[in-house]
């Protein structure tokens, strides 16, 4: 009986030092997962007012683009040195191909 004693107190001694390393390790691991969140969760506001910017951004361009879009003439156009094309070809996709072709000669 002595002796089972004795080795069950060497063991003890190991196991509980296992146990205070797993309790720092998870402790650590706790903080390094709770500070994630929180920059992430940081991330993410900073993030969604980015999105609000770049949105109002756009659409200040896109009224922009569709007042000068308004004001482009035939006329307008040759002053600013657009030439007409001497033959169009029109490209479109069909549904079933999802592929472009060609509608005219090739």
């Amino acid at each position: 009986m002595n002796t089972a004693a004795l080795v069950y107190q060497d063991h003890l001694s190991k196991i509980i030092a296992a146990l205070a390393g797993f309790v720092v390790v998870a402790l650590f691991l706790y903080g390094f997962f709770l500070l994630e969140a929180v920059m992430h969760t940081a991330a993410r506001a900073d993030a969604e007012v980015e999105i609000l910017a770049t949105n109002a951004r756009l659409s200040i361009l896109e009224s922009q683009y569709l007042s000068l879009t308004r004001t482009m003439t035939p006329g307008r156009a040759q002053e600013l040195g657009f030439v007409p094309p001497d033959a169009v070809t029109t490209v479109f996709a069909t549904d079933a191909a999802r592929s472009l072709s060609l509608s005219g000669q090739y």
